[in-house]
């Protein structure tokens, strides 16, 4: 059964006391006169809990701990079954409100999660095509160096420090990538001389690079 139907249902078993409970606050939904789809479930609740606050003599049944309100009940209606049942029925109702609440409140915080994974799955990718981009503009100009390492670590060092991260780029860009000196079987193929000719020049490159 929906927490609204056991709201309604709840609610018409105090609204049908309202000739015993003349000092209680009052219970104003007609429960006669309105249908079941437009119950007014967050002004039933309210009211119900305002009743039961009075019944049991507490300022607001909602403050206290619920093993206090069981208590009270216990004590005020040992000796009047009825009203002890609908009491501890209505404090049963809390219960189920209380959890449906944790479960939207779940849901959604699953949701933000959900969101806030796609946002982060949207900029890695957004990164990349820019890694990417900027690395293969590199690769365009056969420079001996590890293209997408050097952008990825220039990105790193500018979210700290962006204006440290361009200076070191366009001055000294093999900070964060070497340049390759020798191929993969050992064999040199730039002088430690060319070698820093060759990061001068990549820093003039990246300076004036268009996106």
């Amino acid at each position: 059964m929906a927490v609204s139907d056991k709201v309604s249902q709840m609610y018409q078993r105090f609204y049908a006391q309202k000739g015993i409970l003349t000092g209680a606050p009052a219970l104003t939904i007609d429960v006669n006169a309105i249908g079941g789809a437009e119950f007014p479930t967050e002004q039933a609740i309210a009211e119900m809990s305002a009743v039961a606050s009075y019944l049991m003599g507490v300022a607001d049944m909602r403050k206290i701990p619920f093993e206090r309100a069981v208590q009270i009940v216990q004590d005020a209606y040992a000796a009047q079954k009825f009203w002890q049942d609908l009491l501890f029925d209505y404090l049963g109702l809390t219960l189920d409100l209380e959890e449906a609440d944790l479960k939207k409140e779940g849901a959604q915080i699953q949701e933000q999660i959900s969101n806030g994974i796609e946002e982060l799955e949207n900029h890695e990718r957004k990164v990349e095509a820019i890694v990417q981009h900027f690395s293969d503009k590199i690769a365009a100009e056969k420079f001996h160096v590890d293209g997408k390492k050097l952008i990825q670590n220039y990105l790193k060092m500018m979210r700290r420090d962006s204006k440290e991260a361009w200076n070191v780029l366009i001055t000294n860009p093999a900070y964060f990538s070497p340049i390759v000196t020798r191929d993969e079987a050992g064999q040199r193929v730039l002088s430690p001389e060319q070698a820093i000719a060759e990061n001068d020049r990549l820093g003039k490159f990246l300076k004036n690079v268009k996106g």
